[in-house]
């Protein structure tokens, strides 16, 4: 995977400030591919260093947003789960069964899930991996710490 980040130079010009592998954590079923995170928004579209390397973290920092690529392998499973956060996650191949409370629906390449942080897991159940896209912010009342919590 290639992630090319665009920023600024200090004389205020545009520059590519990286291009090459995201930094990649593999969880032995599960891995991400860290894109980019933010500590607010709106963003600061002049930061020049590389926010993701200081480690995975699953929620963005309180007040920003987290963007990563997962892969799911086949038999994959990550139990119910909530954060403080509202997530879009995007399917872009293989399948992925959410559960949700006592149900669960299956998700294929162009599905989309808002996730308003209400408790949810992942479960490949196919014989093929499963890679998504998923955005993470912050919602509205987060707690300042870390956490993984539902009322």
């Amino acid at each position: 995977m290639r992630r090319v980040v665009t920023g600024w130079s200090a004389d205020g010009k545009p520059i590519l400030l990286f291009d090459g592998e995201p930094a990649h954590f593999d969880f032995g079923m599960v891995s991400s591919d860290e894109i980019w995170s933010t500590t607010a928004v709106p963003a600061d579209s002049r930061r020049s260093d590389d926010p993701t390397s200081a480690g995975f973290v699953l929620e963005p920092p309180h007040g920003g947003t987290v963007c990563r690529i997962a892969s799911y392998r086949p038999g994959a499973s990550v139990e119910l789960h909530a954060t403080q956060t509202v997530d879009y996650v995007i399917v872009l191949a293989g399948e992925l069964t959410m559960l949700y409370g006592d149900d669960e629906i299956v998700l294929r390449p162009g599905d989309i899930v808002v996730q308003q942080g209400t408790p949810h897991g992942w479960a490949n159940r196919a014989n093929t991996d499963c890679v998504v896209a998923a955005i993470l912010l912050t919602a509205e009342g987060a707690a300042e710490r870390e956490g993984l919590e539902w009322p």
